[in-house]
């Protein structure tokens, strides 16, 4: 069975067996008692990870920027016939105000508290 790698020194193991927590050795190897399974302990390599993380972000942004490039035929016929206004919705004009007096009424009781802590 192959070794497998692990990147914390402390692990666990519960393949078919109940859940039991090991640390390696010095020679940075560990097994388990139940099972016999094999574990290397190798440092993680933060460069390397965080190039495939990136690499994967890229792909992901492509993906997402390609996405909203190509419309299909039924989405832009359905934006020739009715665009999506880029003001607000009037139905729901009356919560935009709502929120608009919440914030302000946080903002006036900041203010009361900053002033009493000044005095």
């Amino acid at each position: 069975m192959k070794p497998k790698i692990i990147y914390t020194k402390e692990f666990y193991c519960d393949d078919d067996h109940p859940i039991v927590y090991y640390v390696v050795d010095k020679n940075n190897k560990g097994m388990c008692e139940y099972c016999g399974a094999k574990f290397i302990y190798e440092e993680k390599d933060f460069y390397n990870k965080m190039q495939e993380e990136k690499a994967l972000l890229d792909m992901s942004m492509k993906e997402s920027k390609k996405q909203k490039d190509e419309r299909t035929p039924s989405e832009k016929l359905q934006d020739e016939i009715e665009p999506i206004p880029s003001y607000p919705c009037p139905m729901h004009e009356d919560y935009d105000e709502v929120d608009y007096k919440v914030a302000d009424y946080y903002d006036e009781i900041n203010d009361v508290e900053k002033m009493r802590r000044k005095k």
